[in-house]
């Protein structure tokens, strides 16, 4: 049979490698989840203070959640606690359904109207929505910062 040789090679500092990319990893989601709940909290700022006013359960009801992962994407759920989801439905559309059917539209009362305008937004209906809009430039920026990104 024919003299067969055999190549071999090795790396050496695999591991270390593997290591160092495995940090830089933990890092970049660390630091995501950092900046990440930094803008949940500054939205949620802005939609207390846009949301209409009659009591003040609705600006105490929205809070913030944990950072969540799914399928290699991470978010978070920025709205109200259950005990006033239906109300802040309502409110955050500007309408309600009557029990016969009919569509009343909300209008800001005295209170919401005394808050006055915020960043070019007056309170009332789509309070959170409009927090968002209103940092959507910052988000990208964030973002951007820490992705390494532009």
């Amino acid at each position: 049979m024919a003299d067969r040789k055999l190549f071999r090679f090795g790396i050496e500092g695999i591991e270390a490698m593997t290591a160092a990319l495995d940090k830089i990893g933990d890092d970049l989601d660390r630091g995501l989840d950092e900046v990440l709940l930094k803008l949940a909290l500054k939205i949620a700022q802005d939609a207390k203070r846009l949301a209409p006013v009659d009591s003040g359960d609705l600006e105490a009801a929205i809070n913030v959640d944990e950072v969540k992962k799914l399928i290699g994407m991470s978010y978070i759920d920025i709205g109200t606690s259950p005990e006033v989801d239906h109300y802040a439905v309502v409110q955050h559309e500007g309408f309600r359904k009557t029990a016969n059917g009919s569509i009343v539209e909300l209008r800001p009362g005295e209170k919401t109207l005394s808050k006055g305008a915020y960043n070019g937004y007056m309170p009332g209906k789509k309070f959170l929505e409009n927090a968002l809009m209103m940092n959507e430039k910052l988000i990208t920026e964030e973002l951007k910062k820490v992705l390494g990104v532009g």
